[in-house]
């Protein structure tokens, strides 16, 4: 039952132990479908492609990836795209992130009602946001805000929270003119928190009618109630003076998943043992284990609803009005648009600039070089280079 890879991974302990968790724990068909795309990306189940290291040149056979969002193995690439994308939208100031956290009495609810939940979740979230950015105390402008949403703690429980990461500044409503925040913040924490909290409680209650319960009317009106009682978390964090450093910070939370295969130990005894930062003790690294089925289970819970958007963009980066809103913004900021074609390096912090047309395929594991397909490369594009596969 249990994996006996030397170096585990997810799709590992997937694909050695699905069948009795599903035994256990029975599993709707996208939950399925996920497992099934997982357990088999980058084997042959996926397919074959060639690839050529923009650098070095060496050619060879890769395994296709499943693409899925929730696989440990497939977001490096898509996660290179969606910062290439961001950073051509980037306006010259400084930018604010926000997390706005769920307290955990609200679990159970958000767990059951994932959809429904994580939107009313985001929908409060920017509510906030636009209501301190219209007040003249504040801003008294359009803001706006790029959202993503992750579930999980460091040891894989589950926590709904939103990372927001938004300009310090935002447009008058004709767009005529660019407002800027205070240098330092956007607004007080403690006032946001309240509002936040309001809004969706606010929120929940008028969803009530939508909502799948496990406890009844009694119940969730207490629970309600109980929920006004306690102080909201709103963890904000001073403004970043770089706008480069945006991208590359929030690219760090855009396609992560709750685990990645970096932080598995070892699967000994019926047990998965993984690294985790317990940030109560300041932050210090240390070792837990699970029992393999609690650990697909915990795994699992984080598993996104069919076709729901885990990032969204807000106000002026709405996507109906978000290139005209950047394009006053920046003539407001006397900033001339500039195409941003470096892309970042992967992991190793390597940087690479990729031909045109071609996406970036993962690493060279010789030199650490961009690797592309050859479906989408010409050769002329490496006049200097020998590439010997091609002859034949």
């Amino acid at each position: 039952m249990v994996g006996s890879d030397p170096k585990p991974t997810i799709a590992g302990i997937l694909r050695d132990n699905i069948a009795a968790y599903h035994e256990k724990y029975k599993m709707d068909s996208h939950l399925l479908k996920v497992v099934d795309d997982i357990t088999r990306c980058h084997t042959l189940a996926c397919g074959r492609h060639l690839t050529v290291c923009t650098c070095c040149g060496t050619v060879e056979f890769s395994y296709n990836s499943c693409r899925n969002r929730h696989c440990p193995d497939c977001q490096n690439a898509q996660k290179h795209k969606w910062m290439q994308q961001r950073k051509k939208e980037l306006l010259p100031v400084s930018y604010f992130h926000l997390v706005f956290t769920v307290p955990h009495q609200l679990n159970a609810l958000f767990m059951s009602n994932k959809a429904i939940c994580y939107k009313l979740l985001f929908d409060s979230v920017w509510a906030t946001i636009d209501h301190f950015a219209q007040m003249p105390k504040w801003l008294g402008a359009k803001a706006g805000c790029t959202a993503l949403l992750h579930t999980w703690g460091q040891n894989l429980s589950y926590h709904p929270h939103i990372h927001c990461i938004m300009p310090s500044g935002g447009l008058t409503e004709d767009g005529s003119e660019w407002l800027s925040t205070h240098p330092r913040y956007f607004a007080p924490v403690r006032e946001l928190s309240e509002w936040f909290k309001k809004h969706l409680i606010k929120s929940i209650s008028a969803a009530k009618g939508q909502l799948e319960q496990t406890t009844g009317e009694r119940e969730f009106s207490d629970l309600l109630a109980g929920l006004q009682k306690i102080n909201w978390v709103v963890f904000a964090q001073p403004s970043f003076t770089k706008p480069d450093y945006v991208i590359d910070y929030l690219g760090n939370y855009t396609h992560k998943i709750a685990i990645s295969n970096h932080r598995l130990i070892k699967v000994e005894d019926g047990n998965v043992f993984f690294g985790w930062k317990d940030y109560k003790d300041g932050g210090s690294q240390k070792v837990m284990h699970l029992p393999v089925l609690e650990f697909i289970r915990r795994y699992l819970e984080h598993i996104l609803p069919p076709n729901f958007y885990k990032i969204r963009h807000f106000g002026i980066f709405a996507n109906r009005f978000k290139a005209q809103n950047i394009e006053d913004a920046r003539e407001c900021l006397r900033l001339q648009d500039k195409e941003m074609e470096l892309v970042d390096g992967d992991d190793t912090g390597v940087e690479i600039t990729l031909p045109h047309g071609c996406p970036y395929m993962g690493a060279c594991r010789h030199c650490g070089g961009a690797k592309v397909s050859l479906y989408h490369l010409q050769i002329s594009e490496f006049k200097d280079t020998e590439l010997p596969l091609l002859a034949g």
